[in-house]
């Protein structure tokens, strides 16, 4: 299918690629249109065993488009932030594990967006920041909850209320992502973590997924006691003892 400001390479490993290399924005037709990409990958997730997200150029993604949103008053704002909210739901709620591989500008929706997934492996010339207050508004696709829940409230206070620029090494100190690769190796270094996930039981990777986003100690002992009743647990103890 063709998308708006982006493409997708569907297989075992699923590869969604922004490639407006110019700027990579988040508008309204973007938008749209990931919801309805999201609605292709959730109807055939059975075939799927990672998602991975990078950019071209030398922006993974800058955010919402600023010249769509110039022209926004009070309800228009809720109409974009109800849209933007939805797809950053998409990426964070996709059964599979999803890994943002963040090749270079990475600016209020894309903080966002890399927020989202479940990992972030970044080049050494990433970049990343909450700048909207230096435009008079704030993140509006979920980064003052997501930033928090990484950083803690000290550290997401100072970077929503200053606005910065977070250099690669500063991210992975501060944990926002997960390691720092070199630029020229990071697809290479994107397609062999989303293949080791991949190779991973899946039934045991959506199921953490969703312990750590939202469970609690009983779903942990439910979801727990149900990986003995698939076949991976079986043979995978099997051939762990075999070894012992």
């Amino acid at each position: 299918m063709d998308y708006n400001g982006f493409r997708i390479d569907e297989g075992r490993v699923t590869l969604l690629t922004f490639d407006n290399p110019r700027a990579n924005i988040l508008s309204t037709p973007v938008l749209n249109d990931l919801v309805r990409a999201f609605g292709v990958l959730n109807s055939t997730k059975e075939n799927i065993r990672a998602l991975a997200i990078t950019g071209t150029g030398a922006t993974f993604c800058a955010g919402a488009d600023i010249k769509e949103m110039s022209g926004f008053g009070p309800t228009e704002a809720m109409k974009f932030a109800r849209l933007i909210h939805r797809v950053m739901d998409l990426f964070e709620a996709f059964p599979r594990p999803v890994v943002a591989g963040v090749n270079g500008f990475a600016l209020g929706g894309g903080l966002e967006m890399a927020l989202s997934c479940d990992l972030v492996i970044a080049s050494e010339k990433a970049v990343f920041g909450a700048p909207e207050i230096n435009i008079g508004i704030l993140p509006g696709a979920g980064g003052t909850q997501r930033l928090t829940r990484r950083l803690g409230r000290l550290k997401a206070k100072e970077l929503i209320f200053t606005g910065r620029r977070v250099y690669a090494e500063e991210a992975l100190g501060l944990g926002l992502i997960n390691r720092i690769v070199p630029a020229d190796r990071l697809g290479l270094e994107l397609s062999n973590l989303v293949q080791l996930l991949a190779s991973k039981p899946i039934q045991c990777l959506e199921a953490v997924k969703r312990l750590i986003n939202s469970g609690s100690f009983e779903k942990e002992m439910e979801l727990f006691s149900s990986m003995f009743s698939y076949e991976d647990q079986k043979r995978l103890m099997g051939e762990f003892l075999k070894k012992k």
